[in-house]
């Protein structure tokens, strides 16, 4: 178990959102090597980064914001289903576990000593949506194979190729068996982004629209949809005009993937379009909570979820869960919801970060 003080989290936190500029660089010193055999399947957007660009209008945002509860809809009902079934399974044979060093990203300086910060699972708006380390989280737009749009979170995340998001595989595939040709298109990634009613595309982007190259996800994803132990996914991108990549250019999260579920003093970010008994979340806006993530089912290996106490809803998706140390993890997965489709608790899971998490680094490192 990877525990720390409830206290440390809470000063962190608030280091986090008033003290954007006290960050130290990020590192690959520690980047593993790839495994031999990764489980993983890849995919490549080769759309003209233009053209995608282009492609989001203010009806096409629109619409994808308002299809996030529905998509989140669906993925709870898949997670909830799976629980059910898990008890009454044995438990799978996997591979044997990996180890994975931890790679340094983006660092909280500390405040003075004796500073407190209650935990927080209200999630609250970042107070600088714009400033580093806040834009490291940003908007994912994309299109699935019908044609119709949707949205997601992601993240900065260190690698080699220095241009890489961290997000949930459920924004990037829908995990029914299409393999390598079941990757969604038009995706892009906006750090920043922010509502604008007078702009074009109905919002801003003041550091600019990345958009995906290589793709990968875990095979347990895209081949089963295994929400307890594949529910991550990893992209590329295409820095825009003006930019050379996104680490240098915004900072980037590190990783401490194969570790476990339980952590105190996580940090977790979104842009949630609605939340648990919440009427003040659009999908435009960044909100963050704290508190400690624990396992989901304690004494129960076939389920290694993390479950952090945070009210944040539909749009969440993807985003990161976090150290003070500025290492992810874990991913927005799934909430729990009724019968009608609506947000039951305030809880959020995420998918074990685990031997996949692994797998999955490795490999997008090796691609651009």
């Amino acid at each position: 178990m990877n525990i720390r003080t409830t206290r440390r989290a809470a000063a962190a936190l608030l280091s986090l959102a008033l003290l954007p500029a006290a960050f130290a660089g990020a590192t690959v010193a520690q980047a593993q090597t790839p495994s031999p055999k990764p489980e993983v399947t890849i995919g490549e957007q080769t759309t003209d980064p233009q053209k995608v660009r282009d492609f989001w209008t203010a009806e096409r945002v629109g619409q994808a914001l308002a299809n996030e509860k529905k998509d989140q809809a669906a993925v709870d009902r898949k997670a909830a289903a799976a629980t059910g079934e898990s008890r009454r399974r044995p438990v799978a044979q996997t591979r044997p576990a990996q180890s994975a060093p931890a790679v340094s990203g983006r660092t909280i300086a500390p405040l003075a000593a004796g500073s407190v910060v209650p935990e927080m699972p209200h999630a609250q708006p970042v107070p600088f949506p714009q400033s580093q380390p806040a834009v490291m989280v940003g908007k994912i737009l994309f299109t699935a194979k019908d044609g119709t749009t949707h949205g997601c979170t992601g993240s900065s995340i260190v690698t080699a190729n220095k241009n890489t998001v961290w997000t949930a595989g459920h924004c990037i595939h829908p995990g029914d068996g299409s393999g390598a040709e079941g990757f969604y298109n038009d995706i892009v990634f906006i750090p920043g982004f922010k509502k604008n009613d007078q702009a074009p595309e109905g919002y801003d982007a003041p550091w600019g629209e990345w958009t995906a190259r290589a793709k990968v996800a875990p095979t347990a994803w895209t081949a089963d949809g295994d929400m307890f132990w594949g529910d991550m996914a990893a992209f590329t991108v295409v820095p825009p005009a003006g930019y050379t990549n996104l680490t240098d250019t915004l900072g980037a999260f590190g990783y401490k993937f194969g570790s476990g579920p339980d952590w105190s003093d996580i940090i977790d970010a979104g842009f949630p379009g609605d939340g648990y008994q919440r009427t003040d979340m659009d999908g435009f806006t960044q909100f963050y909570c704290t508190g400690n993530a624990q396992d989901a089912t304690p004494f129960f290996p076939v389920d290694d979820r993390l479950k952090v106490d945070c009210d944040m809803g539909h749009g969440a998706s993807g985003g990161p869960m976090s150290t003070p140390e500025g290492q992810i993890v874990g991913a927005n997965s799934h909430g729990e919801e009724d019968s009608a489709g609506n947000i039951s608790s305030a809880l959020l899971y995420s998918s074990a970060h685990e031997d996949n998490a692994i797998d999955v680094i490795n490999r997008i490192g090796t691609l651009s």
